[in-house]
């Protein structure tokens, strides 16, 4: 059974329930009510009767004419009149111990009597008037009152079965489409509208099920991405090892079983040594970015000369060999983030930068203190890149010149490490190129709510 069946079973039985006995309790409230005042009439009439007859009585004992046939004469005339309106009179003698008025509702079968006995005054304290009054078609009364009130009950009970249905169907017909909305959400189907108008706890409950349905969809859709930038990794991770491996594997074979020279042996050795560094550097390098994404390390004030210093003396080697000149320009001293985190961030910008210019260009390292942090450039005058080269220039194992950066011993692997170590330090990098006029990087950091 549906929720909706259950909410309208239930509540149809309430108010059927209410109803009903509403009318029961109101119809004998009104039967009540009805005998009641019949009976008040009945005792002020009773109580006018007793007046008359004690008037009656003291006129005959002025005159002397109080004896009992006369009593009786006069009692007949009243039993005569009151007889026409099916009322019973009688004059009893007195019970002893009594109150002065004594009045009884009796009830026999379909008949309902009213019964009014008064003890006349002094001194004619003896005497009581009885009075009996017989309410003729009151059961017929109520009894189609009765009849009423069930006709009444059962109308506005089917009305309300019907009101109270499409009512229902109504109420929860968004429950009913939230439903569906969520099966389809369970199949995966997270592609839903589940807009509401309202502002009541299904209007509510639309929302959040449909914020639930967006996060999970972009949550998804985040580890697609990831999925395909993992399996991009192990693609460019295995077409990276193919070629040293193989030729390593060939020149090592070709060492152990042919006849070369001992020209052609060093030159062998020398390449194997070579690709074998290459293929370490590059381990390292993912292992460091695997640790850089996994690490959590606040940033802190950095002296930025330090760390220039430090970069420097990684550089000079590659600088001089190049004849490439690096122009620093630093509006302030301090920034932040961590050293060890800055050195290996910018020691790569500039290697690549460096990578990218001619012989006897300059490469400039710029820093600018900005409202909300700290803007790095580092620019070069070198080859550039095209606007696919960028949007692909953050992935790992890419390179631009693939056979300059092999021999230059890069692995494609430096960006990505500087991507990894800026997001760890809420800040951002994006590069502007153009072909052979050269490359901006730029790094910007934020400074902690806390500074």
């Amino acid at each position: 059974m549906k929720v909706w069946q259950k909410v309208y079973l239930a509540t149809l039985a309430v108010f059927l329930l209410m109803l009903n006995v509403g009318l029961i309790l109101g119809s004998n409230y009104i039967f009540e009510h009805n005998v009641s005042v019949e009976r008040q009439q009945c005792e002020r009439e009773c109580y006018f009767l007793q007046q008359n007859l004690e008037h009656d009585f003291s006129f005959l004992e002025a005159n002397g004419r109080m004896q009992i046939g006369v009593v009786q004469r006069v009692v007949d005339n009243y039993h005569n009149y009151y007889q026409s309106q099916d009322i019973f009179i009688e004059l009893r003698e007195a019970v002893a111990d009594k109150s002065n008025t004594r009045s009884m509702v009796i009830r026999g079968g379909k008949q309902i009597f009213i019964q009014v006995e008064r003890t006349l005054a002094q001194p004619y304290g003896d005497y009581s008037v009885f009075y009996q009054k017989e309410l003729v078609d009151f059961e017929q009364t109520w009894a189609k009152l009765q009849s009423t009130f069930v006709l009444i009950s059962v109308s506005l009970s089917l009305l309300l079965c019907v009101l109270l249905f499409f009512m229902m169907q109504r109420i929860f017909k968004p429950l009913e489409r939230l439903n569906h909305s969520v099966a389809e959400i369970s199949r995966g189907n997270y592609e839903q509208n589940l807009s509401y108008k309202g502002e009541d706890e299904i209007a509510e409950l639309a929302g959040n099920i449909d914020t639930m349905a967006g996060t999970i969809r972009e949550q998804i859709q985040k580890l697609e991405e990831e999925n395909q930038k993992k399996q991009q990794l192990m693609d460019n991770l295995a077409h990276e090892l193919r070629t040293p491996l193989t030729s390593i594997y060939g020149y090592a074979q070709l060492l152990q079983v042919g006849r070369v020279s001992e020209e052609e042996t060093y030159e062998g050795l020398e390449y194997i040594m070579k690709e074998s560094k290459r293929l370490n550097k590059m381990s390292e390098e993912m292992l460091s970015m695997r640790l850089l994404e996994r690490s959590t390390v606040a940033p802190i004030k950095v002296n930025i000369n330090t760390v220039a210093e430090h970069v420097r003396r990684i550089l000079s080697d590659v600088l001089e060999k190049k004849k490439v000149k690096l122009v620093e320009t630093f509006e302030v001293t301090e920034c932040m983030g961590d050293e060890e985190g800055l050195i290996i961030v910018f020691r790569n910008l500039l290697e690549n930068a460096i990578r990218a210019s001619k012989e006897g260009d300059r490469v400039e390292w710029l820093l600018e203190r900005k409202e909300n942090g700290y803007l790095f450039q580092v620019k070069d005058y070198g080859i550039g890149m095209e606007q696919a080269e960028l949007e692909k220039v953050m992935d790992a194992f890419y390179r631009v010149d693939k056979g300059r950066s092999r021999n230059e011993g890069g692995a494609g692997l430096g960006l990505s490490i500087v991507d990894t170590l800026v997001k760890k330090w809420n800040g951002r990098l994006w590069i502007e190129s153009e072909k052979n006029k050269g490359t901006i990087v730029y790094v910007e950091l934020p400074i902690p709510p806390q500074e």
